[in-house]
């Protein structure tokens, strides 16, 4: 150990770190004179009008139909799916002119659209998202039988075309950023989506996430949820992302503060703290 080098070092720490903490607490002060995060979270009002927007699927193609009857008792429709109803074809009958020639049962097609709803021939409009295969046959049944049949109808159903999701993404001040993949008969809130991109960044300390939702129109729908302290995080717990959503973890000003004041102690760790100044290399 070179003690004569050692006693340089420690002049050198001294008068370095007297400027240090003065630095330190100018900027200390001005954080907490008045840097804070200068963020709302949306109202009520807001978060409702919120929740109406979107999700915009892409266009399906027919080659994109699906032949599989699993997960009957767990998947449920969403709107842009196509579904193939095996039913009496009597139900199918509008005019008398259509009673000729008719067989047993024969498969009548219909797709969910954006108000949730499929509609089916002399009935109307009935409700199909959110529900199983199994919930709709049965609402099917029930909308045909006693008014418009005498005896209870056998109905099948089956999914031919699915939704074609979008994922969702989470950017900004989260530990690995990206696009993610949102499967069929899910749903994450907005805190499950941060996790998936590895939480929120620890140094720097957000508190809130704007999310980003696209409409049908073409409009651009948001809305800010607090997603720190946890006596505030009912709203982003309770609300659920959809496919396509953009979760953005955006700086503020006191983020940009911890940034800064984060930097300032890694480069001050690597001037003040180098093995070289306290060894003797001979």
């Amino acid at each position: 150990m070179n003690f004569v080098k050692y006693n340089n070092l420690i002049v050198r720490l001294s008068r370095r770190q007297i400027l240090f903490n003065l630095l330190v607490v100018i900027l200390l002060s001005l954080n907490f004179a008045g840097c804070s995060d200068n963020v709302r979270p949306s109202s009520k009002k807001q978060l409702a009008q919120f929740e109406n927007a979107g999700p915009v699927h892409p266009t399906q193609g027919m080659d994109r139909l699906l032949k599989s009857t699993s997960h009957r008792a767990s998947y449920r429709v969403m709107p842009g799916e196509v579904l193939e109803l095996t039913m009496p074809t009597i139900l199918q009958i509008v005019t008398a002119e259509e009673e000729k020639g008719i067989e047993t049962n024969a498969p009548y097609m219909c797709r969910v659209n954006q108000k949730g709803t499929i509609t089916l021939p002399v009935v109307g409009e009935i409700e199909a998202t959110g529900k199983t295969l199994s919930q709709i046959e049965t609402a099917v049944i029930n909308a045909y039988y006693p008014m418009y049949a005498i005896n209870r109808p056998s109905v099948y159903a089956r999914l031919v075309e699915r939704a074609e999701l979008l994922p969702f993404t989470v950017i900004g001040l989260v530990n690995r950023p990206g696009s993610f993949e949102y499967p069929h008969g899910v749903q994450y809130n907005i805190m499950q989506a941060i996790g998936f991109a590895g939480g929120l960044n620890q140094d720097l300390e957000p508190r809130y996430a704007m999310v980003y939702r696209l409409n049908s129109e073409g409009n651009v729908a948001n809305a800010t949820f607090q997603v720190a302290h946890g006596s505030e995080l009912q709203e982003a717990l309770a609300t659920y992302i959809k496919p396509g959503d953009i979760i953005a973890v955006e700086h503020t000003p006191r983020t940009r503060t911890n940034a800064f004041l984060n930097r300032i102690f890694r480069i001050s760790a690597g001037v003040y703290l180098r093995a070289e100044d306290l060894w003797d290399n001979d």
